[in-house]
C-alpha cells in the first residue's frame, strides 16, 4: 500500500489521480470533442463522477440540475454561463466516444493498482475474481437486452462481467445479446481482456463455467485459475497426491487431491490434465475444485476459491452505493459510459475506505461531505476570505 494507513488519505489527493493533463491528452486522442461547442468530454466526465458521488439514486434530471449548480461549476472550474438540458445530456451521452472514458478508466485503473494495491495477505497470491452480475430494465426502454425467464415480464437485462484483481476491478465486459446469457462466453472474455496482464494472476470464478475447452485454452495461454466442478463431474485419476494431516479448511475437509482427465461428454476424455481437490462439508455435502495449479498445498486451493466472494461483495457496494441497480441512459453507448465512471468512481472509494479504515457506506459519505469542504474553501477564496477562520 503506497500511504501510510495511520495518516488517512484525502479526496482532494484522490482528485489528483484523474489529472487535467490526462483528460487532455484523452480528448485529443479519441476526438471526443468534436464538432461540440459544451457538454465537452472531461465536462460530462466530472459531472458523472460528480452527480454518482452525490445522488442516491442518479439521472438525467439530476445530472441536469447538477451541471447548472454552482457547486458543480466551483469545484470542476466550469464556466458559469454553462447550463444545459436533460435531453441534450441524454443525447450527449447516445452519441460521445465510449473510448475517452474507456481510456481514462484503464489509465487510472493502472495507477490506483501501482500505488495502492495489495496481494491478499493470507496466501501471498495476487487474486482475480471473475463474476457476472445483472441490471434489469422494462423492454420498452431498453435498446438490447437478454431476457432471463419468462419473456412475458417485458423486461431486459444488460449483463455485466467484471474482473476484480485485488481491491480494484481490472476488466470489464457488457453484453447485451442472448447467447451472451452462458458464463461459458463471458467470464473468459473478461479474462483475456484483462488490464493487468501479470501472468501471477490467479483467476478465480464459480461453477458458471463448464467448457473443457476453455479451461484448456486458459492452462495453454498460462492464466492459472481455480474453479469449482460440479459434484458429478466425470474425470479419470492420473495421480494421487499426498494429502497432508492438516485436511480441514474451515467447514470443509479434504478428501482426496488429484491429477485428473476430465470427461468432456459421453465417452469422449479431454486429454489434458487438471488438478482436482475433492471436499466435503460437515453435512457432508461433496465440494469439487479444479485448478492448473499442482505446487501448491490443497487447502490454499480451497482458500483461494472461498476468496471469491470479495467479487460479490463489490457487485452489492456498486450496486447500493453508487447507484449501479438501474440505468440512467438506456441505449448500449450510455451504459458503457455510466459503467466506466461508476468503475472509476469505485477505485477512488475503495482507496479512501481501505485507508482511512472505514465502511462502505461511511466511505461514500465521508468522501462526499469532504468534496463539498473542498467547495466551500474555493468559494471563500475566490470571495476573498481565508478559509481558516471557518476551517479551525
Amino acid at each position: 500500500m503506497g500511504t501510510d494507513c495511520k495518516q488517512g488519505i484525502k479526496v482532494q489527493d484522490l482528485l489528483k489521480l484523474i489529472p487535467d493533463d490526462l483528460l487532455a491528452d484523452l480528448s485529443s486522442e479519441t476526438n471526443v470533442d468534436y464538432q461540440v461547442k459544451k457538454l465537452y468530454g472531461r465536462n460530462v466526465f466530472s459531472l458523472l463522477l460528480f452527480g454518482l458521488i452525490e445522488s442516491d439514486r442518479l439521472g438525467l434530471r439530476s445530472l441536469e440540475d447538477f451541471y447548472n449548480s454552482t457547486h458543480y461549476k466551483v469545484l470542476f472550474n466550469i464556466p458559469n454561463k454553462n447550463t444545459t438540458k436533460y435531453n441534450s445530456l441524454s443525447a450527449r451521452l447516445a452519441t460521445m466516444n465510449v473510448d475517452f472514458f474507456r481510456k481514462a478508466y484503464e489509465a487510472i485503473y493502472e495507477q490506483c493498482s501501482q500505488l495502492y494495491d495489495e496481494n491478499d495477505l493470507a496466501l501471498n497470491y495476487k487474486l482475480s475474481r471473475v463474476d457476472s452480475t445483472m441490471v434489469c430494465q422494462t423492454a420498452a426502454k431498453l435498446e438490447n437486452g437478454i431476457h432471463v425467464g419468462c419473456k412475458k415480464d417485458g423486461k431486459k437485462q444488460i449483463k455485466y462481467t467484471v474482473c476484480l484483481t485485488d481491491m480494484f476491478p481490472s476488466s470489464v465486459e457488457v453484453f447485451n445479446q442472448q447467447c451472451h446469457i452462458s458464463e461459458n462466453l463471458t467470464i473468459p472474455k473478461a479474462i483475456f481482456r484483462v488490464i493487468d496482464k501479470n501472468k501471477d494472476n490467479v483467476f478465480v470464478f464459480d461453477r458458471g463455467v463448464s467448457d473443457r475447452q476453455t479451461f484448456c485454452k486458459l492452462d495453454q495461454e498460462e492464466y492459472t485459475f481455480v474453479t469449482r466442478l460440479k459434484s458429478d463431474a466425470r474425470f479419470i485419476a492420473l495421480e494421487d497426491f499426498e494429502i497432508s494431516q492438516d485436511q480441514k479448511v474451515r467447514n470443509l475437509t479434504i478428501l482426496k487431491d488429484q491429477r485428473v482427465y476430465l470427461y468432456k461428454s459421453g465417452t469422449s476424455v479431454v486429454e489434458h490434465s487438471f488438478r482436482l481437490v475433492q471436499a466435503i462439508n460437515d453435512r457432508g455435502y461433496p465440494y469439487f475444485f479444479l485448478t492448473n495449479m499442482f505446487s501448491i498445498p490443497a487447502k490454499d486451493i480451497i482458500t483461494i476459491y472461498k476468496s471469491r466472494w470479495d467479487i460479490e461483495v463489490f457487485f452489492r457496494f456498486i450496486k447500493q452505493e453508487l447507484n449501479f441497480s438501474h440505468f440512467i441512459s438506456v441505449n448500449e453507448n450510455g451504459i458503457k459510459i455510466l459503467l466506466y465512471m461508476t468503475l472509476i468512481l469505485s477505485m477512488l472509494i475503495l482507496i479512501y475506505k481501505k485507508i482511512n479504515g472505514l465502511g462502505y457506506k461511511t466511505a461514500k459519505r465521508r468522501f462526499m461531505i469532504e468534496m463539498w469542504d473542498i467547495i466551500a474553501i474555493i468559494m471563500i477564496k475566490h470571495s476573498g476570505g481565508d478559509p481558516s477562520l471557518v476551517f479551525r
